[in-house]
C-alpha cells in the first residue's frame, strides 16, 4: 500500500505538513497509525490527523486543510495523476510501521 497525501501547493515537502492537519476518511482511519510512522519517517513527524465522514479530497479543496491522504496500491499510486494547483507525494506503508 502506499499514502498518496496530496497537499495544497505551498507545501514543498512532506516535512512542510509538521504541525498541519491532514484530512482522512473515517473508512481509512484505522491505518493511520501505519500512515503516521511512515510520514514521520519521511520528516512529517507532527502532523495532526483529522478524521470525518466527508470527502477528505472536498476538505482539501475547500482549504479546511492543508493535506488529504488516499490509500492505494503500489500500481494505482504509481497511475494516479498529478492534479493542477496541487502538490502529490507517495509514501510507501510497511507492515512493521507502527506509532
Amino acid at each position: 500500500m502506499v499514502a498518496l497525501v496530496l497537499a495544497r501547493p505551498e507545501i514543498n515537502s512532506l516535512s512542510d505538513l509538521n504541525n498541519k492537519n491532514i484530512a482522512i476518511t473515517e473508512k481509512q482511519s484505522a491505518s493511520s497509525g501505519r500512515v503516521s510512522a511512515a510520514l514521520m519517517a519521511a520528516g512529517a513527524a507532527e502532523v495532526q490527523f483529522s478524521e470525518v465522514k466527508t470527502s477528505a479530497i472536498d476538505r482539501l479543496m475547500s482549504g479546511e486543510v492543508a493535506a488529504a491522504v488516499l490509500l492505494a496500491s503500489r500500481e494505482a499510486a504509481d497511475l494516479f495523476p498529478e492534479l493542477a494547483g496541487f502538490r502529490t507525494f507517495r509514501v510507501p506503508l510497511t507492515q512493521k510501521a507502527r506509532l
